[in-house]
């Protein structure tokens, strides 16, 4: 400990109560405590005055009899508070009692911070010991390591004492030490919110007339009803009224869902020296069908004459041969799907109706060739109700849409939106065309007329009993699912055909024991073989072969019997025990969904004249017993259930199983909750997303993706270990509602974090209807146990963000899971669920400046054989690289590719690069540039006017003067290479000499204001000069 300042005060006992100020003393003076001190500044310059609390000073009142002299209040809460400041005031009198100091503590601007303490904590008695002092955490004074003799045997310790001294006391002593925990300071990380829904945005607008007649006379196919009349057409901008009358009582339970994807056009707005991609292809997720990707689709530009007349279509979707030929067939790429009572569970007809009508399905764009995603839309589906019909079909024109996150620590602000909403900081969306698909819904007659398939079986009902399970109805102990309750009569069976155990013991061979089974084993095949000759030969068998192989016959059945008589002596216990149980069973099914809680109750009886205390075990999980009674009336409410709610009903003693208490032959309702988060192993889709399949069937997304049954067992037993019922849940699992998809890409092997933020909570489907100011808390889960998801309480009216933490795995691992919003505290049904996608990428940061070229080499690795390969980029516009078009990579062979870096604007952001297989299509490695660039220094400012709307642009000239004596050679480049053109892109001035440079700008429908920047680089591509152009097109 190092002694910073130093004072000393010698009370005067004439002066009952005062207010004192000490200069605090400093440097090699000798002090009380004989330890070096640090230096005071310097005071040649001052007053006296300021010479005394140059180096700070402390002011403190002081009373010798009680505290009320004091005038101030004992209480803690309300004294002043000891604080550090600076101390430049002059000094005051001790005896001038007008205008006493603020009772604080002063010293330089370099001491840290103290607790705050009162003056009934700084006035202790040592006699008593004083306790350490709770106002904060017991922090050390300077000077403050042991107290001073003179101070130790003054006489009026017994009122006053050092503050140092008793802290340096407690702490000394380890018995009265506390080390007390740091408290948390409000703060919320600093995290890009994304807005939720900002990132895909569907038009649901309607093709033009004009489209619609090239789209019919291009060859699509067109799609017929089960009469082979033209479908019905659907306006996708008007609205859709559900009926669930009509879709139960229709006579065409077969729905066979169409899509058909017709053409794939850029954006008007889109300048046409950006590459557009020569293939595309894509990929969704129909209902609880397997992840779909289409083939590779070429696009085709439609000749001069369609497209004067289109407006926004200009290329066609045809399908490619294995050659790489187009289809000489009709264009587009039609997908079915057969959604008929053969497919669909029992009950899951409403389920599917219910998607159809809230579901929108979810879109993703692919470039064919680099393997880079090129946008994002949505359709919604609710336009495939068929509402009795027997066909419908709508036809769509929807936004892609290309979402761009920056970094996170470069995000600080945001700007307004077309929309007239605050555009989300840090995220950037760029239209990158249109799409336009067809979705039909054609009905199927049904070979088998679903059994109620429209409506939930018995078992979906909130209340279960066992009432009916209370007798044995007698049947067979070996059939599946024990005995039958219908006829009490079963059909003699062989043993070994219905007990697979007894079967394959039965016909396992024998080992060969001892030396005489082995002899008759010989003798009996010796028999055999002498039997078939003699048939051959036309003889006889002699009778006393023929009398032995009977005898081995015999023996052999006679093992066999005995064999079975043991087995069934064994099991006989087991299997009349299992009977038995089955007439206390009771088998219920649920229909469960992603997130939602499935409530029930189960009707408990006690079937004795003695009372028990019953134990409830279950052996899932995602089962439990609902012990609040709030959220217990909460799911009765929601059922529209009329039992009786009972409070404290069960007892729960640490993290055993609840018990309850059952009177003789008395019924109890037991509230049960099934959730589950889990939504089974992941689909592989990884090739689905980052690789083009060739030749994919058509009909292979419509195969059933069969979800397993789920199977959970509760076991209600009484103190004494007998169970007294048993219900035996069967689980079937549902399709959920997606809302919205997020698509990341993040560094390998580290974490991503984000905050997605949500829209006012009163807009969110399924919503409840509070009163206007009151906000319902918000909680969300996660389907990975891994990821860390959780939302912080604010403030009313403030914004809510759900923060994620995911762990990235190594490149080029794809990473997905579902994210669950709540705003009920039961968490009962989810108002939104969320997909995210996490892509692994190689990370590569690069500094550079906008308009320069930087440079750098990335290391190819090769496989285990020989690759045609090519490198994509996101920004062909800002990166090269070298070799451009394709190249061999060795196998195993280390080789170099060569990037170039020229930014346009500044700002931070990734750009992506794969590696592309050229001839099977396949990602063979991926990384992402994360670029940090900067504006140069603008040597020169210029400004333009031009006219808005009338198509014609301007020439116009700057001069450059060369300030080096030789001649050198330059290169032009811009910012806006669509607004501005060069006469000539690089030219040779020599020493001194001065060259006009000669710009064409481009015409502007609009009026606006564009700053265009010209880069003057040399012969090595850094830059020499940056001439700012403000155009104004009015």
């Amino acid at each position: 400990m190092h002694l910073v300042r130093w004072a000393a005060w010698s009370p005067s006992l004439e002066a009952a109560s005062g207010t004192v100020t000490l200069p605090l003393q400093g440097g090699t003076r000798p002090n009380p405590s004989h330890c070096l001190a640090y230096k005071v500044p310097s005071a040649t310059m001052s007053s006296e005055e300021v010479k005394q609390v140059e180096s700070g000073a402390v002011h403190f009142q002081y009373s010798l009899g009680t505290e009320e002299h004091l005038g101030t209040s004992t209480e803690s809460g309300s004294a002043p508070q000891a604080m550090w400041q600076p101390s430049r005031k002059a000094p005051t009198s001790p005896t001038s009692p007008s205008a006493p100091p603020p009772l604080r503590l002063a010293a330089t601007q370099d001491s840290p911070v103290g607790p705050g303490l009162s003056i009934s904590q700084l006035a202790t008695s040592p006699p008593t010991r004083a306790r350490p002092v709770s106002a904060g955490p017991s922090v050390l004074q300077p000077g403050g390591s042991q107290s001073s003799p003179t101070q130790a045997e003054c006489p009026l310790q017994g009122r006053i004492s050092h503050l140092e001294a008793d802290l340096s006391q407690a702490a000394s002593v380890p018995e009265t030490s506390v080390t007390e925990q740091l408290q948390e300071l409000p703060f919320t990380p600093l995290h890009a919110p994304i807005v939720m829904g900002a990132q895909i945005r569907s038009s649901g607008s309607k093709l033009s007339r004009a489209a619609l007649v090239l789209l019919q006379s291009s060859g699509f196919p067109e799609i017929l009803d089960a009469n082979t009349q033209p479908a019905e057409a659907v306006d996708p901008t008007g609205p859709v009224t559900l009926n669930l009358q009509k879709e139960e009582a229709d006579c065409l339970q077969g729905n066979e869902i169409v899509l058909q994807f017709l053409a794939f056009s850029r954006v008007s707005q889109d300048h046409r020296g950006t590459p557009w991609p020569k293939t595309v292809y894509f990929t969704f997720q129909f209902y609880r069908f397997p992840p779909a990707t289409t083939p590779r689709l070429q696009l085709v530009e439609l000749d001069q004459v369609g497209k004067a007349s289109t407006g926004s279509l200009s290329h066609i979707l045809v399908p490619i041969e294995k050659d790489g030929s187009c289809d000489a067939g009709s264009p587009g790429f039609q997908l079915k799907y057969m959604v008929d009572p053969g497919f669909l569970k029992p009950g899951e007809q409403r389920w599917f109706v219910r998607y159809l009508a809230v579901q929108s399905l979810q879109i993703d764009a692919w470039d064919g060739d680099s393997l880079l995603l090129v946008g994002s839309t949505a359709v919604p589906l609710k336009h495939l109700l068929r509402q009795g019909r027997p066909a419908v079909q709508v036809s769509h024109e929807l936004e892609v849409v290309a979402t761009e996150y920056e970094q996170d620590m470069m995000v600080m602000s945001g700007d307004m939106t077309r929309f007239g909403c605050v555009k989300p900081i840090g995220v950037h969306t760029v239209m990158k065309g249109r799409l336009h698909l067809t979705l039909a819904n054609v009905g199927r007659t049904c070979e088998q007329r679903a059994r109620s398939c429209s409506l939930l079986p018995p078992s979906r009902s909130r209340l279960i009993s066992n009432e009916g399970a209370g007798s044995f109805l007698g049947g067979s102990l070996l059939v599946r699912g024990g005995p039958r309750a219908v006829k009490n009569v079963v059909q003699a069976q062989r043993l070994a055909d219905v007990d697979s155990e007894l079967a394959a013991m039965l016909l396992t061979p024998r080992q060969k024991g001892d030396g005489r089974e082995a002899d008759a084993v010989r003798r009996r095949k010796l028999e055999r073989m002498r039997s078939v000759r003699l048939q051959e030969s036309g003889g006889e068998p002699a009778p006393g072969s023929r009398s032995l192989a009977q005898q081995s016959i015999r023996a052999q059945h006679s093992r066999d019997l005995r064999a079975i008589d043991t087995y069934r002596e064994r099991t006989k216990a087991s299997l009349i025990a299992s009977a038995l149980r089955l007439a206390i069973t009771t088998q219920h099914t649920l229909y469960a969904s992603l997130g939602t809680a499935e409530f029930f109750e189960f009707a408990l009886r006690n079937p004795h004249n003695t009372q028990h205390t019953v134990t409830i075990e279950i052996d899932s999980p995602e089962l439990s017993v609902i012990l609040d009674s709030g959220e217990w009336r909460h799911f009765k409410d929601a059922a529209d259930l009329h039992t009786p709610v009972e409070e404290d009903m069960f007892h729960v003693h640490g993290g055993l199983a609840p018990q309850i208490y059952l009177r003789p032959r008395e019924t109890a309702h037991i509230p049960f909750k099934y959730q589950s988060f889990s939504v089974g192993p992941p689909a592989s889709q990884a090739s689905a997303e980052l690789r083009a399949e060739k030749g994919t069937d058509a009909g292979a997304p419509g195969r059933w993706h069969a979800v397993p049954t789920k199977h959970v067992k509760v076991l209600f037993r009484a103190g004494s270990g007998q169970p007294l019922a048993e219900l035996l849940l069967s689980v079937e699992q549902q399709p959920h509602v997606v809302d919205q998809v997020f698509r990341f890409y993040h560094p390998e092997r580290t974490f991503l974090k984000k905050a997605i933020r949500l829209p006012p909570w009163h807009t969110l489907p399924g919503a409840p209807v509070g009163m206007p100011g009151t906000e319902p808390p918000v909680h969300v889960r996660c389907s990975d146990p891994d990821v860390v998801c959780e939302t912080q309480k604010v403030g009313p009216g403030e914004p809510r963000d759900v923060f994620l933490k995911v762990a990235s795995g190594p490149s080029p691992e794809v990473k997905d899971f579902f994210v669950l919003v709540y705003v009920n505290r039961w968490l009962a049904a989810p108002v939104q669920t969320w997909q995210v996608y996490l892509h692994s990428l190689q990370r590569v940061d690069v500094s550079c400046v906008t308009g320069q070229l930087t440079r750098l080499s990335l290391v190819l690795r090769g496989t285990q054989t020989v690759r045609k390969v090519r490198a994509f980029t996101s920004h062909p516009q800002e990166l090269q690289t070298d070799p451009r078009g394709v190249f061999v990579l060795a196998p195993r062979g280390v080789q170099d590719l060569h990037v170039g870096v020229r930014p346009r604007r500044a700002g931070s952001r990734f750009i992506h690069l794969n590696l592309v297989d050229v001839d099977f299509h396949q990602l063979v490695a991926s990384w992402l540039l994360g670029l940090s660039c900067r504006h140069p220094v603008i040597s020169k400012a210029f400004e333009i006017t031009l006219a808005a709307g009338t198509g014609k642009g301007a020439n116009k000239r700057i001069t450059y003067t060369n300030p080096y004596p030789s001649r050198r050679t330059h290169h032009l480049h811009s910012n806006q290479p669509e607004l501005l053109q060069f006469k000539e892109d690089s030219f040779e001035v020599g020493g001194g000499e001065t060259y006009t440079i000669g710009l064409r700008f481009a015409a502007s429908q609009r009026a606006r204001e564009e700053e265009i920047l010209i880069y003057i680089n040399d012969h090595e591509d850094k830059n020499e000069e940056t001439f700012s152009v403000k155009v104004i097109y009015q």
